[in-house]
């Protein structure tokens, strides 16, 4: 039976989808690698995971000695470090010839925003990027937010010895499962540009649209990806054939601010339930958060629709953000 090496077991993804890999496939023998030693009982009983290794994203020849001995290696844990792909795919290549060996990697919708236009208006001729077409997903390349990761993948996947899949999520919103708290990624940015300025902001007129999905949206196609690197004639498809783009609510960026506005002042965390407009270069020191507010993001997920299944079914975020933030300390 395969064997599974999880990083990111921990993670507001990973706590999901470890749980759910006990579930789907509870013959298959799971590695998480993680640095907290905290939560070893849980893993062990709750989560039912076979073997605990522990260790840091910086450790590569460990990172490769274990995928090495793995038959899927599934990297939710960082979606930004050519490093550690680079560890994983000098280890999946040492497998002997003949043995499938797949690595299942989860980079980020944030790819895929306007690069015409930054100024927080929405932008009528923003490219739609859509998964099924070739040569949309050829454009992905090291220049972008989660890019230099996911180049590193698709050459290795051209080689054709390690099967590749990559998933591109848009910003994640819920929280994670277990003992450890862990908030979706977009929660964790604005949390922290709330602390910094004393308000949410939102860029110029905030018309620019954003895409934004449940954690739990992305379990089902993680566990179809696995699915697909059984099959008996796997890899299917060109490395970019293998390339999914998935999200589930469009807003425009003012109708989110005035969401997080709300239910943080509601928390106290802000004096006022009403967010601000800002200029670019004021949100983030011109970092990710910036990128995000400032830039549309369009996409079709039909190749993630179709050979996924992909189906988006939770609460979009303007309804489930205060629910998910009770869980957290702010």
């Amino acid at each position: 039976m395969p064997s599974i090496l999880l990083l990111g077991a921990t993670g507001c993804v990973g706590s999901h989808l470890v749980i759910a890999l006990k579930k789907e496939y509870p013959t298959f023998p799971v590695t998480a690698y993680l640095r907290n030693k905290s939560i070893e009982k849980y893993l062990y009983e709750t989560a039912g995971v076979q073997k605990i290794v522990y260790g840091t994203f910086e450790e590569t020849e460990k990172l490769a000695a274990l995928a090495k001995d793995h038959d899927i290696v599934i990297n939710v844990g960082s979606s930004f470090d050519p490093v550690l792909t680079r560890a994983i795919l000098a280890g999946l290549n040492q497998r002997p010839a003949g043995v499938k060996s797949t690595l299942i990697h989860m980079s980020g919708a944030g790819n895929f925003v306007d690069t015409e236009s930054n100024t927080g208006i929405a932008n009528p001729n923003c490219k739609v990027w859509n998964d099924s077409n070739v040569k949309d997903m050829e454009l992905i390349n090291s220049g972008m937010l989660n890019g230099a990761p996911d180049e590193v993948i698709l050459n290795a996947g051209k080689e054709g010895k390690i099967g590749t899949y990559i998933l591109f999520p848009t910003a994640l919103y819920g929280r994670s499962t277990g003992p450890v708290k862990s908030p979706g990624v977009i929660q964790s940015l604005m949390i922290r540009q709330a602390k910094e300025l004393g308000y949410v902001p939102y860029i110029g007129d905030g018309t620019v649209r954003f895409n934004t999905m449940h954690v739990l949206d992305i379990i089902p196609p993680l566990l179809r990806m696995i699915d697909l690197s059984l099959q008996e004639e796997t890899p299917q498809g060109s490395v970019y054939e293998r390339c999914y783009i998935i999200g589930a609510n469009l807003n425009r960026w003012i109708e989110l601010s005035a969401k997080f506005a709300e239910v943080f002042h509601a928390r106290g965390l802000i004096p006022s339930p009403i967010p601000k407009s800002i200029k670019r270069e004021d949100v983030d020191d011109g970092g990710e958060l910036a990128m995000l507010m400032s830039r549309d993001q369009l996409f079709l997920s039909e190749r993630a629709e179709k050979t996924l299944g992909y189906k988006p079914t939770q609460k979009p975020l303007v309804e489930d953000l205060q629910t998910a933030l009770e869980y957290f300390d702010l």
